[in-house]
């Protein structure tokens, strides 16, 4: 994977991108998992992933017209977390059965379903961009100096990175700051489902079903603007995920 960049000085000739098989990435990880099956019609299922990745960037789709690697003839210079990863991921499900009960109360209350999944992770690393081409070579995404380790601000909606840890570049200067190297906001939501199936005699069943997908309504932060030479730099301004969804089926089978 990668991509590099040959200058040519032929007037006619604009942007010229060479594709080649450069860049490695690496990818560490420990994985702890624990069931409980069966007790009292009551499932457990969990696992939490502690995990590293580390390369150098990809430069994404095709085609990248100047948006390679920042230096092309040095891509270890784009070394850092790769996109995908998340040093925390934790995976939680939950399923039980009321079991039969008497009574008229218990005849409703007898044998519903209710399943449950918990879906957390850290964040995204974020890749802080001047904005504008400052080692004068023609390839974006270029990266600032970091010239203070506050790099969060209060941590806000309008301030979650702090503006003046980062500075431009000098003129035909490269940026310090490493590749993708401060960790966005976090993401977590619960869904749940809630379902019986009644006999109706013979082969005929009718199912009652309800879905909640983030049932507590978490409103995820998404990403910060990270671009230091616009005026929106670190807010977020959009949402992970989605706001809480419900939606009720009945089915009937026969």
């Amino acid at each position: 994977m990668g991509e590099g960049r040959r200058i040519l000085r032929d007037p006619l000739i604009g942007v010229l991108d060479m594709h080649t098989d450069v860049g490695t990435q690496s990818y560490r990880g420990l994985k702890v998992s624990g069931q409980r099956r069966g007790g009292a019609g009551l499932t457990l299922n969990g696992n939490y992933t502690l995990s590293r990745c580390f390369g150098t960037a990809t430069p994404g789709s095709f085609p990248q017209l100047s948006t390679g690697f920042t230096k092309p003839n040095d891509p270890n210079f784009d070394r850092g977390h790769c996109v995908q990863d998340r040093t925390h991921i934790v995976n939680f499900t939950m399923g039980y059965e009321t079991p039969t009960l008497k009574g008229a109360v218990g005849a409703l209350a007898s044998h519903w379903r209710v399943s449950g999944i918990l879906n957390a992770n850290s964040g995204a690393w974020l890749n802080i961009i001047t904005g504008q081409d400052n080692a004068g070579n023609g390839i974006n995404n270029q990266r600032p100096n970091k010239v203070s380790d506050d790099v969060y601000g209060a941590k806000t909606l309008g301030a979650f990175l702090n503006r003046a840890a980062f500075s431009q570049p000098a003129l035909g200067t490269f940026g310090n700051l490493a590749y993708r190297a401060i960790e966005g906001p976090g993401y977590w939501d619960i869904s749940m489902a809630v379902s019986r199936i009644l006999n109706m005699g013979g082969m005929r069943t009718l199912e009652l079903r309800m879905e909640a997908f983030n049932l507590t309504n978490n409103f995820n932060w998404g990403d910060p603007a990270t671009n230091i030479n616009l005026g929106t730099f670190g807010r977020i301004t959009t949402m992970a995920g989605t706001p809480r969804i419900m939606q009720f089926g009945i089915k009937y089978g026969f």
